[in-house]
């Protein structure tokens, strides 16, 4: 007689819940066939699905291209204005100083390389199939960071010392949505959405563009209002989705990413989702791990 202890069988039979049997301290579900063969009888019970999958991906950008305008008004006044993408001013005190590091989305493309653990097995593989698997993906996009970007020309009231009008009052600034950061060989743990503010001087209209962390790191959110007694600080940007207030990092950690698996002798499917994320430095290589939602 033989056993073999796992998740699912590769072959449908009787079933049943293992309830008082623990296996690394986990209640097994597990399907059971039994083949019987004169006074001998065989129970196979097989791993249907791998521990966790690994796949070498790649990460591109995606350019904004956009001729829109930020301007300043005094009144009904043009005082200033400059480009908001496409070689715009940038504010000496701004922490990006390269607008084009800033991008519409961050695409993560599989390599068409990885591996799989499976009970005590570690195997690689090339392309989609590997094993009695198959990653179902139509193309090789494993998953896309979108960011807010500011889709149309945005036009400041000020008054003579600058504050922004805002709902019938004042602010001494607002911050808008500036796409997110990414340059090659950044670690996914940077990549993240943009703000920039407009800063007037004279005749002169530049762009402070910054990551949403460095706001952070001072105790500011950028996706909420600062407000006082003397009025509004400074007006934040509040249409920012819950995933575009995070990493490209935290997003794949928790998650985000998920691949669909067909087990080809059966033709079950089940959903590995992302939960690790390895960055090979100065490249915009990662390996993403993925483990099975049912696991």
């Amino acid at each position: 007689m033989t056993l073999t202890r796992g998740i699912r069988a590769l072959s449908t039979g009787y079933y049943r819940d293992f309830l008082d049997v623990p296996d690394t301290d986990e209640n097994l579900s597990t399907y059971i066939m039994m083949e019987s063969k004169q006074d001998n009888c065989e129970v196979s019970v097989a791993n249907a699905w791998p521990d966790s999958i690994m796949l070498n991906a790649s990460m591109t950008s995606v350019e904004i291209s956009s001729d829109i305008y930020m301007e300043r008004r005094e009144n009904a006044k043009l005082i200033a204005e400059t480009k908001i993408y496409n070689n715009p001013k940038i504010d000496s005190q701004s922490n990006i100083s390269n607008p084009a590091s800033c991008c519409s989305k961050v695409v993560v493309n599989f390599e068409n390389i990885g591996g799989y653990v499976l009970g005590k097995d570690v195997q690689n593989f090339v392309g989609k199939d590997f094993g009695d698997y198959r990653i179902n993906l139509r193309s090789n996009c494993l998953f896309e960071k979108e960011f807010l970007v500011s889709s149309h020309s945005i036009s400041e009231i000020v008054d003579q010392e600058g504050a922004v009008l805002h709902e019938h009052t004042f602010a001494k600034c607002k911050i808008y949505p500036y796409g997110g950061f990414f340059e090659y060989g950044m670690h996914p743990q940077l990549v993240e959405s943009c703000i920039f503010r407009a800063v007037h001087d004279g005749n002169s209209l530049s762009l402070r563009i910054s990551p949403l962390s460095a706001l952070r790191s001072l105790g500011i959110d950028p996706c909420e209002d600062q407000r006082e007694e003397s009025g509004y600080q400074f007006v934040g940007v509040k249409n920012f989705s819950e995933p575009q207030k995070i990493t490209l990092y935290d997003e794949l950690k928790n998650g985000a990413c998920a691949i669909e698996i067909t087990n080809r002798n059966t033709k079950e499917k089940s959903i590995y989702r992302s939960n690790a994320i390895l960055h090979v430095p100065k490249t915009n290589l990662i390996t993403i791990n993925f483990i099975g939602e049912e696991l």
